[in-house]
């Protein structure tokens, strides 16, 4: 959040636009829980505007996607200076050539990282362009994860060489070893079953989770605790308290200090927890069979991430299709650059 702030303070046309907004945040009806990120109010005029939003009921019907919902209103009014909002973000991604509809086609994705939503997300009243900001911030963020993935696997695929030549390991790569197979938790010395564990999530699916999850980043539990995938904790102050939890329950949604966090953590997830096993094994099979993993594909081993089951494939799938999120799937962000010195 530090550099991205600074990065808009260094721009006087950022400043003065963010500075007339007047954007500002504050507790809504979403409980009790303390706020991450505050909300945006917004003035009777501007809301008297977004109510009588001419959007076509007619294609909104014909959509079978979820659409994040206008803020509610009559919110306080709480000044949050040093957060990002629309207009200056949207300004930042200007100046760099950063188009959601240019990567469609091929084009590198710069590595801008976003760490929360903006704080007027809820206010943006088309709807096409509620699902440009939502895919522009969360795209370099998941590429980044499984960049991240990308690495620690391509290690741990050279290891293996190395044990396949009969070769003894370094003290350094045993332990490396040793603390990947308990991070992922799988058996010790079953290297296949690690490396199964240890690979990238299709990109289509992370955004279709994180769409269906958050609601395109407008749910309460993605503003208040960048959380976008709804995952629980049974720990009581660990995160947000539902409001629609049904008496006796204890659990609560995750939240993270950062967008990123939670991307991470829902990765690991489905590469580490019993449940997604069925994932994990479907996986290692497509890309042997195909050569690729696809979102859609690999969507049908989800039944257990939600209630609703063969009702929450068909919505991830709808979304993927709907919104093309395949051509995605081969998302490249931009090489990172390293500065050289010349005598």
């Amino acid at each position: 959040m530090r550099q991205i702030t600074t990065a808009l303070k260094s721009s006087k046309t950022a400043t003065v636009l963010a500075l007339s907004l007047a954007v500002i945040y504050g507790a809504t009806e979403f409980g009790d829980h303390p706020v991450q990120q505050a909300g945006a109010a917004i003035s009777p005029e501007m809301q008297s505007s977004i109510l009588s939003d001419a959007t076509d009921p007619q294609k909104i019907a014909g959509l079978v996607v979820p659409l994040p919902n206008l803020r509610p209103l009559g919110l306080p009014f709480i000044e949050q200076p040093y957060q990002i909002d629309v207009v200056s973000l949207t300004e930042s991604w200007s100046g760099m050539s950063y188009d959601i509809d240019e990567i469609r086609v091929g084009q590198k994705v710069p590595r801008y990282f976003v760490e929360q939503m903006p704080v007027d997300i809820l206010d943006i009243r088309q709807v096409q362009v509620r699902k440009k900001v939502f895919l522009s911030v969360t795209l370099p963020l998941i590429l980044r994860a499984n960049e991240e993935i990308i690495a620690r696997r391509s290690r741990l695929q050279s290891i293996m060489s190395v044990q396949e030549l009969k070769a003894e390991l370094s003290p350094s790569d045993t332990s490396w070893v040793t603390q990947l197979t308990e991070l992922y938790g799988s058996k010790p010395g079953n290297m296949s079953d690690l490396l199964g564990r240890v690979d990238v999530i299709p990109v289509s699916l992370v955004l279709a989770q994180s769409i269906e999850e958050s609601g395109w980043g407008t749910s309460r539990f993605a503003r208040e605790g960048n959380a976008l995938f709804g995952q629980r904790v049974w720990s009581a102050g660990q995160g947000i308290v539902p409001k629609e939890r049904e008496g006796g329950l204890q659990y609560e949604v995750k939240a993270f200090d950062a967008l990123y966090q939670s991307i991470r953590s829902y990765i690991h997830n489905l590469n580490s927890h019993k449940a997604y096993k069925g994932l994990r094994f479907e996986r290692v099979n497509l890309k042997r069979d195909n050569g690729y993993v696809s979102g859609y594909a690999l969507s049908g081993t989800l039944q257990s991430y939600s209630e609703r089951g063969a009702d929450y494939i068909d919505a991830l799938r709808s979304l993927i299709r709907v919104n093309k999120l395949n051509q995605f799937e081969d998302a490249k962000l931009i090489p990172e650059q390293v500065a050289q010195i010349f005598n």
